[in-house]
């Protein structure tokens, strides 16, 4: 027996689906361009050359949903066949569907879906992950992410984080755990794969505490953050209790998801408490990162050779043009595991028109995110979003900037109506809660317009409900209508 003799495979021995064999690469660095080359093609389009790549896209994710009984059933039943979808121009004959939807596909065929591709049975053909949505209330909604989908959305990362100042070689302090939540598996993939920087996974305060991040970062030189605002605000508190200046830390940047900072509020005050800039950024579980600021910080750009986006009436879901506000539909236009076709992410932005960037990029733009419509509450005729109390909350330096909305039934029969009372913890007990309470109520009713209920409560005691400093997104609604 010769030393390169190799003996034959057993009959029932299946092939492995190496990850690094799995995608052609030089064709999807092509086909998405990475940063730097993003910025100097894809990025240069034309409003006219996007869409028709976007169609070009868009009409192969359409064949690939017409195999998927969730897309199937649900564009025959909106009197849609085969065929009928000749281009992009036709995207609004399919109906939205959203969150609440999914999970019904879901329980319909447990546990992966009736909305994916591929069944249990089909594992080990190709690499597949696991990932899911935060879960904020029931199980998680599931998600499987194959090469494609999860590389590409690394690359969205990836070019956000380039444009705000990333280069090889910085440290990339990642305070999310990488766990079923894609977020911090984001972050470490575009930097590890895509960047030439060097991912620090430390997870959140409840796997590495905060003093300990700190203390990680002055050894390691850390010159770069992904966290969300909530968090930054805690470092910056746990940093100034303990008498360290965080501008004393190399950073060059933060990467954050700021929430609806409409009035600019959190970014100010993290600013000053971390002496960088910090750019603001959008995205959802399933589809990535949507959109992200440059150093223009002129709104967010679109990645738009990746998603499609349009804005519905809340109520109606009638188109609503450029401009206005209204829930964000998204169309992933590089997803086939599974396609996402007009997704109403529920979230409440404005989009604005292709145009060239002082950054030299050109695309369509993302307001501030405004919110979420799915937690509305109605006080009076009113619709009120929890999310708006963030401004109100936070610009009062009493407070913490911690708070928890509860909404309500209060009475019987006719008399019976939603109610809100938003618990806002103070900063200390020396705090008078009394007056503290009287000016947040007002202040509220000027943002909200509308009176809602305020209770004062200690430093810390919301974190329970809210998961401030804890895994995944921060809530803000606690709903006992239901």
């Amino acid at each position: 027996m010769t030393a390169d003799h190799h003996h034959p495979a057993p009959a029932d021995e299946q092939p492995i689906p190496y990850y690094w064999q799995s995608v052609d690469w030089p064709k999807l660095m092509v086909d998405y361009p990475p940063p730097p080359h993003f910025a100097r093609t894809t990025g240069q389009l034309s409003a006219d050359a996007m869409r028709a790549l976007q169609n070009e896209r868009f009409m192969a994710r359409v064949a690939d949903a017409w195999a998927i009984p969730f897309y199937a059933e649900r564009w025959r039943a909106a009197g849609l066949g085969p065929g009928d979808i000749r281009s992009l121009d036709d995207i609004d004959r399919i109906p939205t569907f959203t969150s609440d939807d999914l999970k019904q596909a879901i329980a319909a065929a447990p546990p992966f879906g009736n909305h994916h591709p591929i069944g249990r049975d089909d594992f080990g053909v190709l690499p597949l992950k696991i990932q899911t949505s935060g879960g904020t209330t029931g199980m998680p909604r599931m998600t499987l992410f194959d090469p494609i989908a999860w590389e590409v959305q690394a690359i969205q990362v990836a070019r956000a984080l380039y444009a705000q100042g990333a280069r090889p070689g910085d440290i990339i302090q990642i305070p999310y755990t990488t766990s079923l939540a894609n977020a911090g598996w984001c972050a470490y993939t575009a930097a590890h794969n895509w960047l030439g920087c060097v991912p620090a996974t430390t997870g959140s305060g409840l796997v590495t505490p905060t003093e300990r991040q700190i203390d990680l970062a002055r050894a390691w030189g850390t010159n770069v953050w992904f966290a969300r605002g909530e968090y930054l605000g805690r470092i910056a508190e746990v940093a100034a209790a303990s008498g360290f200046d965080l501008k004393e830390l190399p950073t060059k940047f933060i990467h954050s998801y700021l929430g609806p900072d409409t009035e600019g509020i959190v970014r100010k005050r993290l600013e000053e408490a971390w002496g960088v800039p910090i750019y603001d950024n959008y995205g959802s579980h399933e589809v990535g990162l949507i959109s992200w600021e440059c150093q223009a910080r002129d709104h967010k750009h679109i990645s738009e050779d990746t998603v499609y986006c349009q804005l519905v009436g809340v109520d109606d879901r009638q188109p609503i043009a450029e401009g206005g506000v209204g829930n964000l539909v998204v169309t992933s236009l590089h997803r086939s595991m599974p396609p996402f076709i007009r997704y109403n992410l529920r979230d409440l932005l404005t989009l604005y028109p292709h145009a060239t960037c002082a950054c030299g990029v050109s695309s369509r733009k993302l307001s501030t995110f405004l919110g979420r419509s799915d937690e509305m509450v109605k006080l009076r005729g009113t619709n009120v979003y929890p999310l708006a109390c963030q401004n109100a909350v936070v610009a009062d330096p009493r407070n913490t900037g911690d708070f928890l909305c509860v909404a309500e039934f209060r009475g019987e029969g006719l008399g019976r109506r939603e109610e809100m009372t938003v618990r806002i913890e103070r900063r200390s007990t020396d705090i008078d809660a009394g007056q503290l309470a009287v000016d947040m109520r007002h202040a509220l009713h000027r943002d909200l317009g509308a009176k809602v209920d305020v209770e004062i409560v200690e430093a810390g005691s919301l974190a329970p409900f809210t998961r401030m400093g804890g895994e995944g997104k921060v809530r803000r609604l606690l709903d006992l209508r239901k």
